[in-house]
């Protein structure tokens, strides 16, 4: 019984297709991580043409724009970044305006002199529309104003939902915990600032 079974320890025919099969998995782990990534940054950039598209839409509009303006937009939003679960993904559209008076005509710089807001929007219910204090902390990425000039400001968030779903499993190595590849959690959020093309946007909560 010895001998048998130290021959067959000795015996190395057949060690070439097992270590290829091992290559073969750790190879397809491979790529499937590497396509998680590629997919990752695509649609990330996919999210970043559909917030500019919406905002390039939202300042040619000349009509008064309302709550289901926006809900459309969104649709809009889902389209262009091929958004897999609209659920997963939100917008909030913001009206902004640099005030301006006889005794006051300085820009809105952020700093010495800040935005005010007009009005704010949230296809989301779970997500806060802007305060005039939450519009005035964003100052540091909202562009300089002309004292009487408004803007919009539309925000989108969007969740990535991998293909693989790697990262969503938990692998448990030496009694400790570690994640490979991306996960559902992962969020990609843009914020775009633009004037209107024509004449300044009107909020009316009908529309």
């Amino acid at each position: 019984m010895y001998n048998i079974f130290n021959r067959f320890r000795k015996n190395e025919s057949g060690s070439i297709p097992i270590e290829g099969v091992m290559g073969v998995l750790l190879l397809l782990g491979w790529y499937a991580i590497a396509f998680e990534f590629y997919d990752a940054f695509r649609m990330r950039a996919k999210a970043s043409k559909a917030a500019y598209t919406v905002a390039d839409l939202l300042s040619r509009q000349q009509e008064e724009i309302g709550p289901r303006f926006v809900g459309g937009m969104k649709k809009v939003y889902d389209y262009v970044a091929e958004a897999r679960i609209s659920e997963r993904s939100w917008m909030r559209v913001s009206l902004i305006e640099c005030r301006a008076d006889n005794d006051d005509w300085d820009p809105c710089d952020g700093v010495n002199k800040k935005v005010s807001l007009i009005n704010s929007y949230s296809t989301d219910p779970t997500v806060d529309t802007h305060t005039d204090t939450t519009i005035k902390d964003e100052s540091f990425r909202i562009p300089i104003m002309s004292a009487g000039e408004t803007a919009s400001i539309v925000e989108t968030s969007s969740h990535y939902n991998p293909v693989i779903g790697i990262g969503d499993k938990v692998l448990i190595m030496g009694g400790e915990s570690t994640r490979i590849g991306l996960s559902s959690s992962v969020r990609f959020s843009n914020f775009v600032v633009t004037p209107p093309r024509d004449e300044r946007h009107i909020w009316n909560t009908s529309k």
